[in-house]
């Protein structure tokens, strides 16, 4: 019997063929899918296609703002591909405001706004997610977009302003939409 690929939630198969795994749960006597990836019953197994993303203290991430509140931002980590493989679904990480920039933020959204992409260094894991930084002239806003009318903004010398005049502040990287075309 051939391959067939399935996505989470699909019927893999029963119990009796197929064994419980990280890539799989039970539900009854059933194997379902948890993640994206290829069922053989004639050995039995079900692989994975994507690969789960590891992260590890001091590496630079790439990301974009989900949610900001007054002390932390929750960013969703843009997974790098390794070996061909995509990881199933990109990890989060959290950015406390005590982490925005090397000097005082009373706030987070006075460095960062929902949409913004960043580039970050993990700090440390906890569980699932990051404990993300941009205390480091390298790191930050790499592209960011008008709050008020979803313009990009341009870096100039009064800081960041779109076409429309709108100027906001934002903790940005030192080569802020200098690093060539990003379509994120």
């Amino acid at each position: 019997m051939s391959d067939k690929v399935l996505v989470p939630g699909e019927y893999v198969g029963p119990g009796e063929v197929y064994e419980e795994s990280a890539t799989t749960h039970l539900e009854g006597d059933d194997i379902y899918a948890s993640t994206v990836g290829v069922a053989n019953e004639s050995e039995g197994k079900f692989r994975a296609k994507a690969s789960k993303p590891s992260l590890k203290p001091g590496d630079i991430v790439y990301g974009s703002v989900l949610l900001v509140m007054d002390s932390f931002a929750i960013v969703v980590i843009y997974p790098p591909e390794k070996d061909g493989k995509t990881p199933a679904a990109p990890p989060e990480g959290k950015i406390p405001v005590r982490a925005m920039s090397s000097g005082f933020t009373p706030s987070t959204r006075d460095a960062v706004r929902v949409g913004d992409i960043i580039r970050a260094k993990v700090v440390k894991i906890e569980g699932e997610k990051a404990e993300l930084t941009l205390a480091d002239p390298n790191l930050g806003v790499i592209k960011a977009f008008c709050s008020q009318c979803r313009e990009p903004l341009e870096k100039t010398g009064k800081g960041l302003q779109c076409k429309n005049g709108h100027r906001e502040r934002r903790e940005i990287a030192n080569d802020y939409r200098a690093y060539g075309k990003i379509d994120l």
